[in-house]
């Protein structure tokens, strides 16, 4: 497994479990350590701190730390700190004063305009510098650390007032979305072709299902499956990703292993909704069994798997790539019809046509599907076509 893959895996993984626990009081000194643990790991840090900043003494208070002595964080004042930017790091020739402590790189932890604490890192046991992508990471999992430390401080002061309680939930569950959505976008980033795929994929996906009648908890599953079903890409060349010409066999053999990469990180995360990873893994099969990477059969593709795959494919023909222009509306539509029975199930087309037809007229108060699509497009046209394919493919459903 590629360095880049593994640090992609450590950071999904520590960020997903902190954002369980935040709520366990009993567990967020152990979790706080154990993520820490993993930052330092992962960036080869020969050592680090985690502080915390006391408003009412405004102090910094040390969470956790490994290789700095009390006698160098005392050195940190926060005066210091915040005139420095939001989450951004700062690298030692910037901030002449983290060389008096013994630091590399400092994070100051924000959220909104409260000031929450610092994360430190020392040099690296490689002896190499803090790379660019180094310090995009450190960026995503300080603001995750913020948030996590905001909330911590809350839930304390708050923890009889069960409403309040609630919404912090919701504002946690938010921004751990958001942390996924800043995976997404680092996956998309590499192919210049596709971006905010991964998000256009996660918001068809849970709009069919939202139209099958899917439970709240159900929908918000495959949306974050939609968001990292490419994961694995990380770990594929930009060269590849972006190539013009036609693959060569090993060259399609290879970008084939994006889906098993991408298991090989979701299976690793405890997530709190169902088949995530399942739905991850399979997005490339196909009902006829000749799809990748277990050519699985029909009855064994489930319908998450199912929905994803035709999210994934409809944006990738209504989408600019290497290889082609994209395709209009109405032509994608035809292409995924002809490819019915064979690599799409009829019941997810008909759905999709449904909310898309749904979409155009207004009937839906968030359209999740039109207002991705080609602007110039002929909605009447589309409309007439929609209600045509409907017609057709609900005469071939089972009634209920």
């Amino acid at each position: 497994m590629s360095t880049e893959l593994k640090k992609a895996l450590y950071n999904i993984s520590a960020l997903a479990d902190l954002g369980q626990e935040i709520t366990s009081e009993n567990a967020f000194h152990e979790k706080i350590q154990a993520v820490f643990y993993v930052i330092t790991g992962t960036f080869l840090a020969n050592k680090g701190a985690i502080l915390s900043y006391d408003r009412s003494s405004k102090k910094l208070d040390t969470l956790t730390k490994k290789g700095f002595t009390s006698t160098d964080l005392e050195q940190l004042a926060p005066e210091e700190l915040m005139p420095l930017s939001k989450n951004e790091p700062c690298l030692i020739k910037d901030a002449p004063f983290l060389a008096v402590v013994g630091a590399e790189v400092l994070v100051p932890l924000w959220v909104r305009d409260q000031f929450i604490g610092a994360l430190l890192l020392g040099g690296k046991l490689t002896a190499g510098p803090y790379t660019p992508e180094d310090l995009e990471l450190l960026k995503i999992i300080a603001t995750q650390i913020a948030i996590t430390l905001n909330h911590h401080s809350l839930f304390m002061d708050l923890s009889d007032k069960l409403e309040e309680n609630q919404r912090l939930y919701e504002e946690m569950r938010r921004i751990y979305h958001g942390t996924l959505q800043a995976f997404a976008a680092a996956i998309d980033a590499k192919d210049a072709y596709t971006q905010n795929h991964s998000h256009r994929v996660a918001k068809y996906s849970a709009a069919i299902a939202r139209e099958l009648g899917w439970n709240d908890h159900d929908i918000e599953g495959i949306y974050v499956a939609g968001y990292l079903h490419d994961v694995g890409k990380l770990a594929i060349s930009n060269d590849l990703l972006n190539k013009v010409a036609p693959f060569t066999p090993e060259e399609r053999a290879e970008i084939r292993k994006h889906s098993t990469l991408s298991h090989n990180i979701a299976v690793k995360i405890n997530f709190p909704w169902k088949n995530v990873e399942d739905m991850v893994w399979h997005h490339h099969e196909r009902l006829d069994g000749q799809g990748y990477p277990d050519a699985l059969v029909r009855e064994g593709i489930s319908d998450g798997v199912r929905i994803i795959t035709l999210a994934d494919s409809f944006d990738a023909m209504t989408s600019q790539r290497p290889y082609r222009k994209k395709m209009d509306v109405q032509t994608a539509l035809a292409e995924l019809r002809k490819c019915l029975d064979s690599q799409f199930d009829n019941k997810i087309m008909l759905v999709l046509c449904r909310v898309l037809d749904k979409e155009i007229k207004g009937e839906l108060p968030e359209p999740e599907i039109l207002p991705n699509l080609d602007k110039n497009s002929d909605l009447s046209i589309i409309s007439s076509l929609l209600e045509g394919i409907i017609v057709e493919l609900s005469a071939t459903q089972s009634p209920a």
